[in-house]
């Protein structure tokens, strides 16, 4: 049996609490809080519904979400109004396994070297025979304490208009995002914010979107920990594009798009859009090879997580195309 949280074995003293006792410290300061929550989805959903007609919860995207905090130092989770630490996903209709999806896309990450907020699946209670279902629960990373921290996404950063819902996909590049946050925070952040771009593209994340980039303000201006992160290629239309926006303005004189014609970006095209920030070929290729030397470990993740076998095939096939990809 795999932990709930970091998707490796468990020993046997812990197969009951489902998770390792470092992995709950780490995600609920407390090895004693259950990975299994005490109510089912539809009063859940109940909950939330109550939260948001009093005004102080809203809910945007597809995805069903809600605070959670826990109630006492051992827990349970409970659904709260505002102020929790916790962001509760169950999976939402018509994207199956959307929850376990994400988890494992975020450990994924994780491997690849990028900060993940602590996150996990925990476990509707189960009515009649059906089988527990699983939620993606993530700890606010924009919280200490009662302190909000301050941070922007994409959107307001460049000044977009959000009324039109489509912006977020249309409004601006990667080249555009790369350029601005090269001026604000210099080329070690900008370095990240292009890996980031290249592992979304590796793992099939074509929503990663301007409002799923954000920079957190602090002593130093940062990018946030990655989140909103997962296969969403799974879901979508084979026409879709592979990423959310375009990388720049002309993607059709890229080597490989441009050349090809096939709708998919290669090694080339992103080393094309580095050196256009100011960012080193030399620099981005050894990046690219270091990601690529994580694949053995993230094929065998897949393969441990809780996706059904269908799934785990079509997330793997995601991979090894993207990585055929990235080599060229």
């Amino acid at each position: 049996m795999k932990c709930k949280i970091c998707i490796k074995s468990l020993t046997q003293n812990e197969v009951n609490k489902s998770s390792h006792s470092s992995c709950l410290k780490r995600l609920f300061a407390n090895s004693k809080v259950s990975m299994a929550l005490t109510y089912p989805r539809a009063q859940f959903q109940q909950q939330v519904r109550v939260a948001v007609q009093s005004g102080r919860m809203s809910i945007s995207g597809v995805q069903p979400k809600a605070q959670m905090d826990l109630k006492s130092k051992n827990g349970p989770l409970v659904v709260v109004e505002s102020g929790g630490d916790y962001i509760l996903k169950p999976t939402p209709e018509g994207f199956p396994e959307a929850a376990i999806n994400e988890h494992l896309s975020m450990q994924l990450a994780k491997i690849a070297g990028f900060i993940i907020p602590e996150c996990g699946l925990v476990g509707f209670e189960s009515v009649g025979e059906e089988q527990r279902e699983e939620a993606y629960i993530v700890k606010r990373f924009d919280r200490d304490g009662e302190k909000k921290l301050h941070h922007e996404d994409m959107m307001q950063i460049l000044a977009i208009n959000n009324l039109n819902t489509d912006a977020k996909y249309d409004a601006a590049t990667y080249y555009d995002v790369l350029r601005k946050i090269s001026d604000m925070a210099g080329l070690g952040v900008t370095l990240e914010a292009m890996k980031r771009i290249i592992f979304n593209y590796l793992i099939g994340n074509d929503d990663y979107h301007l409002k799923n980039i954000s920079m957190m303000h602090g002593k130093t201006l940062n990018l946030t920990p990655i989140y909103d992160c997962l296969n969403t290629q799974i879901y979508s239309s084979k026409t879709n594009s592979p990423l959310a926006l375009k990388l720049t303005n002309d993607d059709q004189s890229l080597p490989y798009y441009g050349k090809m014609g096939n709708g998919l970006y290669a090694k080339d095209d992103f080393l094309e859009l580095a050196e256009s920030v100011g960012l080193p070929i030399k620099l981005m290729e050894k990046e690219i090879k270091k990601l690529l030397f994580m694949i053995p470990s993230m094929i065998e993740m897949v393969k441990d997580s809780g996706l059904s076998d269908g799934i785990k095939q079509q997330y793997s096939e995601t991979l090894f195309q993207r990585i055929k990809l990235l080599s060229i």
